[in-house]
């Protein structure tokens, strides 16, 4: 891990609101097969919790949510969002990080990160999710992952988006040769694909909602939105475009 790559709430701040409109969901299949695994049914601590896209995925499918999220604009989406999960007793949240979720020991049967993972230090984070599982709980990490699926438009976004970052891998994904280190007692992976519609605010608000790319009010941001219009019309059809994604899940323990 580099040090960009440590944990700071304050490279979100002000992108929440764009993170809740624009970034995707995730695929019914897998909420389904976390279900059928029985994977939701002891807990489950969600780590990096953003504003509760993958939160709502596990409270849909019955499970009881521990969120710890450290960036206080998107603990405010997530219980504004979910507030009736919250009044219910489903969901509580929590200022905290991977390295030090406030969780009380053994509290969860299964520990989730979606779209988090690459910001944690396994060195610290390990140990810290040791604690908060119950003996023989898992970890589940979860990417939405554009990069992995090919059609005209992901290639062209992703021209976009190398023209203002250089498209580095580690700022988006742990690599899965970096995997053990987070997951040290071995994993499995499932795969899952789906499409994320998106009109032309949309699609800006999607790269707005990523800390990588310049965010309004960035002398550099009039150029990417620029550039964003050019591949939206380029490849509107029916008035919007579709970013196709694959959701990499992977299930592993820590012994």
């Amino acid at each position: 891990m580099t040090d960009s790559q440590v944990v700071n709430p304050a490279r979100f701040l002000g992108r929440a609101d764009a993170y809740a409109a624009a970034r995707p969901g995730y695929p019914a299949a897998l909420g389904q097969w976390l279900q059928e695994a029985g994977l939701l049914s002891g807990g489950v601590a969600d780590i990096g919790a953003g504003t509760g896209r993958f939160t709502a995925l596990l409270l849909s499918g019955g499970a009881r949510v521990a969120a710890v999220e450290p960036n206080p604009e998107m603990r405010a989406h997530l219980e504004s969002s979910l507030e009736g999960a919250v009044r219910a007793g489903w969901l509580s949240v929590h200022a905290g990080t991977s390295e030090a979720t406030g969780l009380p020991d053994a509290s969860a049967g299964l520990i989730t990160a979606a779209q988090a993972a690459h910001w944690f230090d396994p060195a610290r984070t390990v140990p810290e999710f040791r604690r908060v599982l119950r003996p023989g709980g898992q970890v589940l990490l979860v990417w939405n992952d554009w990069r992995a699926v090919d059609t005209p438009f992901n290639r062209t976004y992703g021209e976009v988006v190398r023209a203002f970052t250089g498209d580095d891998p580690l700022r988006t994904r742990v690599l899965e040769d970096e995997l053990p280190q987070h997951l040290p007692g071995g994993f499995t992976r499932h795969t899952f694909t789906h499409g994320h519609p998106l009109m032309r605010e949309g699609l800006r608000a999607l790269a707005t909602s990523v800390s990588y790319l310049p965010n309004r009010g960035d002398e550099t941001y009039p150029a990417l939105e620029r550039a964003l219009d050019g591949a939206f019309d380029r490849h509107a059809h029916g008035g919007g475009v579709t970013l196709a994604y694959q959701t990499q899940a992977f299930l592993g323990r820590l012994d």
